[in-house]
């Protein structure tokens, strides 16, 4: 792959490097290869339990040991923090839990001939999984007479097995809730549409230098977050809305589920992630304050522009001290959003202090949303390149670890970035799989001669070719929205 190049001319590191430091920061349960390896583990002795079932009598010592060994993988899973630990079958490809196993989805092909022979697409076994319930699973898997789920369920139950359930489909198939995720995303976009509106109405009140009622916004706030738990991709799906004529406050509703998120997921609680997200919607409130020819103006700043630029962060907290809010934090961020993690930015401060967790949190949800809207005087960004920006900031503008945690949250390619894929076709994406950044689930609405398809169909880029051995498709670029002729990505999400 061919490294390009950021606006400064410093070299961007490649995807695939991107990727594997931000999966280290992702919180999914088999982030980490200590991890990852008991889940491997864990497949492996599944699988030899069963091929040696198949060659020898169920008292040989190999059987009997492969069993024991299949116990102690199960185990080993389980020390990692499980109740209960799933594995899924979904569409030829092997998953433990939802991470996928490439590898194991070749080497491992009879295992999974054999589950789905019995109408098996997801086996979970619990914490109390002993020699009996090996003997009895492995059993199944070389029982030919068994070829559906009822039989299958059956067969454990009178063979004594305590701590395995076995289903005909997996959570892994999105279809399973489609009517509760339409539900969830247009809950969703009512919030959004209505935070847009108290939006509007607070930059008018505050250009007109009257003091603004705060409550609809902290009611926008708990409304985003109840969406939030409820669905996380619904909400974070709202951030590929994009509105050129309503672009400061698209923007600042956008840094807001943004920060929400990537708050969420580092396991901020209810309180002060309302507080984030209240102050992602004010921080930039100083602005009201710059002259609109400056705020637009398509060519450089002269330096006195600049400084006026510039002093819309002391401006947005003198606003906010004046509305005497309870939370500070607001007054805060919108100060400290710009001075950079190396304190290097502006305002200037001489107090030697560090920005605060939610500045450094609003400075790159603000960054990567401003890199990736189009606007009158500049293109946009693609989205994997923003990322590649950020993270070629951090440790200088923007805090390590939160850039990290913020690429694993969206994935190289976040759920809206209109891709075209290695067979031709385009899409957007439509899901980020935690457990592999560069391969999320695609929505291909395009086919490879450039014709819309009656229906967009979901690939999910995971899966395995049993011909090739190899993933079936992959990512080739991504591509402006505008180019693939996509005008409102949003619906597809």
């Amino acid at each position: 792959m061919t490294h390009e190049t950021s606006g400064a001319g410093e070299t961007l590191e490649p995807n695939e490097k991107i990727a594997a430091m931000a999966q280290a920061a992702s919180r999914t349960p088999f982030a980490t290869a200590k991890r990852l390896e008991r889940g491997r583990e864990l497949a492996r002795a599944f699988a030899v339990a069963c091929t040696n079932a198949s060659l020898y009598p169920t008292t040989h010592p190999l059987v009997v040991q492969s069993d024991a060994d299949l116990v102690a993988a199960v185990k080993g899973v389980m020390d990692l923090g499980f109740d209960e630990v799933t594995i899924n079958v979904y569409k030829g490809t092997l998953f433990i839990e939802n991470h996928v196993l490439p590898e194991e989805s070749v080497t491992y092909r009879k295992l999974i001939e054999d589950l789905l022979a019995r109408g098996i697409s997801a086996v979970t076994l619990g914490s109390a999984f002993g020699e009996d319930d090996a003997a009895a699973l492995v059993a199944l898997l070389n029982e030919t007479s068994v070829t559906d789920i009822e039989s299958a369920a059956h067969f454990l139950f009178e063979h004594g097995a305590q701590a395995i359930a076995v289903a005909e489909t997996t959570e892994l198939d999105s279809t399973i809730h489609e009517a509760e995720e339409r539900e969830n995303k247009a809950q969703a976009r009512q919030t959004y549409d209505r935070g847009v509106e108290i939006m509007r109405d607070v930059e008018t009140q505050a250009k007109l230098g009257k003091v603004f009622d705060v409550e609809p916004l902290q009611s926008m706030v708990s409304g985003m977050l109840d969406s939030l738990f409820k669905d996380p991709a619904a909400v974070l799906g709202l951030t590929a809305i994009r509105s050129h004529d309503n672009y400061t406050l698209n923007h600042s509703i956008n840094v807001c589920i943004l920060a929400l998120s990537l708050g969420a997921s580092l396991g901020l609680d209810s309180d002060s992630l309302k507080s984030l997200g209240l102050s992602s919607l004010l921080y930039d409130l100083g602005k009201v304050r710059v002259p609109e020819d400056i705020l637009n103006k398509e060519g450089p700043l002269s330096a006195d522009e600049w400084q006026i630029v510039k002093s819309h962060a002391a401006e947005g907290a003198d606003l906010l001290k004046r509305i005497q809010l309870v939370d500070q934090m607001p007054m805060v961020v919108a100060y400290e959003h710009h001075q950079r993690h190396d304190m290097q930015g502006y305002p200037e401060d001489d107090t030697h202090h560090e920005q605060h967790l939610f500045s450094k949190i609003v400075a790159l949800c603000d960054a990567y949303d401003a890199m990736t809207t189009r606007r009158p005087f500049r293109r946009e960004i693609r989205p994997d390149k923003a990322l590649a920006v950020l993270m070629q900031g951090r440790n200088k503008a923007y805090d390590p670890s939160l850039t990290k945690a913020l690429v694993a949250l969206l994935g190289i390619y976040p759920m809206g970035a209109v891709v075209r894929l290695s067979d031709g076709t385009t899409g957007v994406v439509f899901r980020v799989n935690r457990d592999d950044l560069l391969r999320p689930r695609v929505k291909r609405l395009i086919d490879a001669d450039g014709r819309w398809l009656e229906s967009p169909e979901v690939v999910d880029l995971r899966l395995v070719s049993s011909e090739t051995g190899g993933f079936a498709l992959s990512i080739d670029e991504c591509v402006p929205a505008t180019e693939a002729g996509i005008d409102d990505v949003w619906q597809y999400l």
